[in-house]
């Protein structure tokens, strides 16, 4: 029992160590996509089509709602 719970022990140290070298190469490339999110999200023509598919929904929600309801 104790020799499983130390194999255990070892592994789940292993993993976290893994994971936090993984993390930190990872800081860079994080940057990286939340500016090209941050760009995304100001472009003129990315907030246009957002404006259009949301106005698209609310008259497809409206749609629903009437043939649900009947009226």
């Amino acid at each position: 029992m104790r020799k499983n719970l130390l194999i255990i022990a070892v592994v789940a140290i292993a993993g976290y160590l893994v994971g936090v070298e993984s993390a930190k190469s990872r800081g860079k490339n994080y940057e990286d996509l939340r500016h090209q999110l941050e760009r995304l999200w100001t472009d003129p023509e990315a907030r246009k089509s957002r404006k259009r598919m949301a106005k698209n929904a609310r008259k497809s929600l409206e749609r629903a709602r009437k043939n649900f309801l009947g009226s």
